[in-house]
Parts: structure tokens; C-alpha cells; sequence
């Protein structure tokens, strides 16, 4: 087995008493297409959970927009580099990524400054599939992946009216929100952020 990658390299920015409370937000939109056979897009996943759907996200990794916009919201709370710049698309480790890792990885890098992760509340802009009866899976799974209680975690799902490329069915994008409170500095001293799990990818298909 080839050696687990580890992301660019950005230590939290710690100081000895952090402010009590950081703020960040998240954004991510991604283009949706036909899957396979009759286009390039991958299965559509949202909050970790595979919709079943005939188009799917043009997308480095697994194009996980709910997933994304949580992990840049955490890594904004931090004054940290965004999801772009520590796991590039031109970077052929993160192809087919489960983008779990990489929210596992904001946690960890929270962790390591010395916060703790309050509450995370976030929206879907999504035409169809109706996003509805699958909140509580999409909850569950990015609580997992924090290492939180799912009642710290909000999914809402919106459509947009048939309005521009969201509307129409060409594009899903998320809004994502989060409260980081500070623990202690013996806390970020001790802890260490995860690696994110490597190739832990999914492709349209079985």
C-alpha cells in the first residue's frame, strides 16, 4: 500500500489565550453534469450521502460541495488557508477523494489551536434531488467526522426557484457557518491534527 498523503503543511496560528470565540463561513458551488456513460460527472454525494441522481459534480475529489463548505468554514474560523490551497486540484492525491478526510482534518487542525467546535449550521441550494429526507444521514455524518454530538449540527435544504444555473438543475452549491470556542492552550499544545485517510475515494458506479 502506498504511503497514506499528507496535505500542504499549515500550522494552526496558536496564541497563549485564544479569543473565546471564532467565526467562520464556508462557500462551495460545483457544476453538475451527466454521469457516466453519458457524461463526466461523479456520483452526486451531499453531506456524505450518495443522491441518486442521472447528473453528478465536475469535481478534483469526490465533490462533496456540503462537506466543502463545512471544512472552509472551520478553516476560516482559524484565519486558516482554504480547502483550494491545502488540498489543490492539481494535486493527484486528492483525485476521487471522500471529502470526510478532509473535514476530518479541519477538526484536527481545531483541535490543535485549542478550540472546540460549537455548532455548525449550513444550507444546501439544490433543485432535485430534494435534500429533505436525507438531513438527518448528512447531520449524522459530518457530526462523525467533527467528533460531535449531531445535535451541534444543522443541514437546511433550499431549491432556487428555477433560477440560474442552480435553479435549473446545473449547479449545487452550500452555505456553511461555524462557532469555534476556545478550550484551553494545554489543549492545542497536546493535540495534533489527523492525516486525512488516503484514497478513501468514490467514482460513479458501483
Amino acid at each position: 500500500m502506498p504511503a497514506r498523503p499528507a496535505p500542504r503543511r499549515h500550522a494552526a496560528r496558536k496564541t497563549p489565550a485564544g479569543p473565546p470565540f471564532r467565526v467562520g463561513h464556508g462557500y462551495d458551488l460545483h457544476r453538475l453534469e451527466p454521469v457516466p456513460p453519458a457524461g463526466d460527472g461523479r456520483a452526486l454525494a451531499v453531506g456524505g450521502v450518495h443522491l441518486e441522481h442521472d447528473r453528478g459534480p465536475i469535481a478534483h475529489s469526490d465533490g462533496d460541495a456540503l462537506m466543502h463548505a463545512v471544512t472552509d468554514a472551520i478553516l476560516g474560523a482559524l484565519g486558516l488557508p482554504d480547502i483550494g490551497e491545502l488540498f489543490p486540484d492539481t494535486d493527484p492525491r486528492w483525485s476521487g477523494q471522500a471529502s470526510h478526510a478532509f473535514l476530518e482534518h479541519a477538526a484536527g487542525l481545531a483541535r490543535q489551536a485549542g478550540y472546540a467546535i460549537t455548532n455548525i449550521d449550513a444550507t444546501v441550494i439544490l433543485e432535485r434531488p430534494k435534500v429533505a429526507p436525507h438531513k438527518a444521514a448528512m447531520r449524522a455524518n459530518i457530526a462523525k467526522a467533527l467528533g460531535i454530538d449531531p445535535s451541534r449540527v444543522n443541514v437546511k435544504g433550499k431549491t432556487h426557484e428555477r433560477v440560474d444555473a442552480v435553479g435549473e438543475g446545473r449547479a449545487v452549491e452550500a452555505h456553511a457557518v461555524a462557532l469555534l470556542r476556545f478550550v484551553s492552550a494545554r489543549r492545542a499544545s497536546a493535540a495534533a491534527a489527523p492525516r486525512p485517510r488516503a484514497k478513501g475515494r468514490r467514482r460513479p458506479g458501483p
